[in-house]
């Protein structure tokens, strides 16, 4: 009997270090770039099956998981909002009511997050980019002074709802798994409010100081090119084209709007979980003929698909085999003796931290365990701690790996070194900003 117990505890053992081996290289592979995220997550989930550290209903489980298939809806969703037109002639309405250059880039930034944080963050670029990149070209500014705030606004603008970022989604099915109630759709709005308008504040004063992180540099003065800073308070000459904002001009907009107001509304009171309240949705476009199965099709990101399946996977496998035991008695140790507030803002800088360097998915997926672990038996709630890996997981600001700022870089560029310097005052600030926010709201 002694004999058995000692060999499965050292089985126990071998299958916790090789999934931790496998989760390194892994690690290592999307940080290096040389392998698609995507195949760099199936080919160690793949080995992990193999090896036998988890039996199969564990190993692919993060493929049968409800935030996989939220995100899928949402994708559909967005989609939705972009084929139906419900957003067109937002722009030139703004362009329209806010002459100044400052007053349009604010605008613009401010819209983004709006909408972030009701779609995929992507979605949301998308749509604000083209009348981004237009208004610099009026107002003469580099792209990149509208571009920067873009991309900040939509990654942090997605904080702001349980489905405005794919961390979130993760969160809240894991505090259903954990405590069998989910967070509620505006449950995450206070640190999401809070760390937006640190945001606003920090770029207020750079502004005020004359410097502008997005603007092309024209010397070693690290001050942007005239254009970018001195004449923010210029008018943009009118517009010649008017296209009207009107959302419920025609059918399919006002159909679009009513099936997505009715999803997020069933969402915000928890009368649907949001893989069924978003899929319903989608599936209602569908149906009605706004998004065409062609477009449905096509608007899922397989990659995203495969890798955070990929991913979930081996997070359970991190449960299943006990790897995440040792790490998370690491962590209580290493906090023991801090307050509540200072375990709060280990959990988001970690979960920052690890965003950037992978993904904000994998951050999310595998701080979660860790954090419901140390919550426990240090005085902090299990649902603070959890907001701490949200906040910080959606904290991806450092480098411009984040599919939203990549897809800004490419039509409105920045350098990246401007991107992580401003990043880096805007992590620690928000950073900060959330976690006080979270240790007095989830006392």
């Amino acid at each position: 009997m002694y004999k058995h117990a000692f060999q499965r505890r050292y089985c126990l053992g071998i299958d916790q270090l090789l999934t931790w081996g496998v989760l390194l290289v892994v690690l290592t592979l999307i940080a290096s770039g040389r392998i698609p995220m995507e195949l760099s997550a199936l080919g160690g989930l793949f080995i992990l099956g193999i090896a036998g550290a988890a039996p199969p209903s564990v190993i692919f489980s993060g493929f049968g998981h409800p935030a996989l298939a939220t995100i899928i809806a949402v994708f559909l969703v967005s989609q939705g909002i972009i084929d139906s037109q419900l957003l067109r002639g937002l722009g030139q309405a703004l362009a329209r009511r806010f002459r100044s250059i400052r007053a349009q880039v604010l605008s613009i930034a401010a819209v983004g997050a709006l909408l972030s944080a009701f779609m995929n963050n992507v979605g949301a670029v998308s749509l604000m980019l083209p009348t981004a990149v237009r208004m610099s070209g009026r107002s003469g500014s580099s792209a990149g002074s509208f571009g920067l705030p873009l991309a900040m606004a939509s990654i942090l603008g997605g904080t702001l709802t349980l489905i405005g970022s794919a961390p979130n989604i993760i969160i809240a099915s894991h505090m259903l798994s954990v405590s069998g109630q989910s967070f509620k759709m505006f449950d995450f709005a206070p640190h999401g409010l809070a760390m937006l308008g640190t945001a606003l504040l920090l770029w207020l004063f750079c502004k005020a100081c004359g410097l502008d992180p997005g603007a092309r540099r024209t010397g070693l003065d690290g001050i942007a090119s005239s254009q970018g800073t001195s004449s923010d308070e210029r008018e943009v000459p009118p517009l010649n084209e008017k296209v009207p904002f009107a959302p419920l001009a025609n059918r399919q907009r006002r159909m679009t709007f009513f099936i997505i107001l009715l999803a997020v509304l069933a969402v915000s009171f928890g009368l649907l979980h949001p893989a069924l309240g978003f899929g319903g949705a989608a599936l209602l476009l569908v149906v009605s003929g706004v998004l065409k199965p062609l477009s449905a099709y096509q608007s899922v990101d397989l990659k995203i698909v495969f890798f955070l399946g990929a991913m979930l996977g081996i997070g359970q496998t991190l449960e299943y085999t006990g790897a995440l035991d040792s790490l998370s008695s690491y962590l209580a140790n290493f906090g023991e003796g801090l307050s509540p507030f200072w375990l709060i803002m280990l959990l988001v800088f970690v979960s920052s931290a690890l965003s950037n360097a992978i993904n904000n998915s994998a951050a999310a997926v595998f701080m979660a365990p860790l954090a419901v672990g140390i919550s426990g038996g240090n005085g902090l709630d299990t649902a603070a701690a959890l907001m701490a890996v949200a906040a910080g997981s959606n904290m991806a600001l450092l480098l411009p790996t984040h599919q939203a700022t990549l897809m800004v870089m490419s039509k409105a560029p920045f350098s990246p070194g401007s991107f992580t310097r401003a990043g880096l005052a805007l992590s620690l600030c928000c950073g900060l900003a959330a976690a006080a926010v979270i240790a007095l709201v989830w006392k």
